[in-house]
């Protein structure tokens, strides 16, 4: 799974960062679940599921942050105030579906 996170210099793309895949730690996918709603997530389109990560967002503040720089190596926080807010959703939105289907992958092979 290919994960990208553009940087802006005005409205332009200055960077893109990529990440081919992240394993994520129980703990973080817990804390975005608890901050997300996962009826929307579960049933609704990318673009609900985003508009709900992006209104999570301030619950989720203090660990996106150590999340994105752990993802993308090279990210730093100056490069980090210039993203944008869809972008970052869409970020975590992909690390919660990936992580979920990872989960069921799992179970399905033990089964």
């Amino acid at each position: 799974m290919e994960i990208k996170l553009p940087i802006y210099e005005g409205k332009q793309v200055a960077k893109i960062y990529t990440a081919e895949t992240y394993d994520i730690m129980f703990g973080t996918v817990e804390d975005l679940i608890d901050a997300v709603d996962m009826e929307k997530f579960m049933s609704g389109n990318n673009n609900d599921l985003v508009e709900g990560v992006a209104k999570a967002i301030p619950k989720i503040f203090g660990m996106i942050k150590p999340l994105l720089k752990d993802i993308f190596e090279g990210l730093t926080d100056e490069e980090i105030k210039h993203t944008k807010v869809k972008d970052v959703a869409k970020v975590i939105v992909a690390i919660v579906k990936f992580s979920v289907s990872q989960v069921v992958t799992e179970s399905n092979e033990k089964n």
